[in-house]
């Protein structure tokens, strides 16, 4: 298997688009629903990269960025959102953020980003 994606989305559409695109692509892909279970999968699986949603259940985007930085936990993020990239950059400064990414997407371009954002942690 190819790199491992954990993709993290309360909306099964969104999790399933996303794995069924990055299968495609060679990546392995485990999935999250909840901040909390992102945390979970981070610790068991240790992804290359994380896909994450912003507006989370349980814990919010910007928590679980948060427990990833108090933990070391610093796989490359790209957030995903519904809202304003400037209001939720204060919630999303950390160094190991790559990109927030408006909802919806272009698909090809998560594509591109997805393999950009892993093949720089590979460098």
């Amino acid at each position: 298997m190819g790199n491992k994606v954990l993709v993290v989305d309360d909306q099964p559409g969104i999790r399933l688009l996303l794995e069924e695109l990055l299968k495609g692509d060679g990546y392995e892909i485990i999935t999250a629903k909840t901040g909390k279970q992102a945390c979970e999968q981070v610790i068991e699986h240790h992804p290359d990269l994380i896909l994450m949603d912003y507006k989370l259940p349980l814990m919010s985007g910007g928590e679980v960025l948060q427990y990833l930085h108090d933990q070391n936990l610093h796989q490359p993020v790209l957030i995903m959102t519904g809202l304003s990239p400037a209001s939720i950059e204060e919630d999303t400064d950390y160094f190991f953020v790559k990109e927030i990414i408006s909802k919806p997407f272009d698909i090809h371009m998560m594509r591109d980003l997805v393999a950009k954002s892993i093949s720089k942690e590979k460098l």
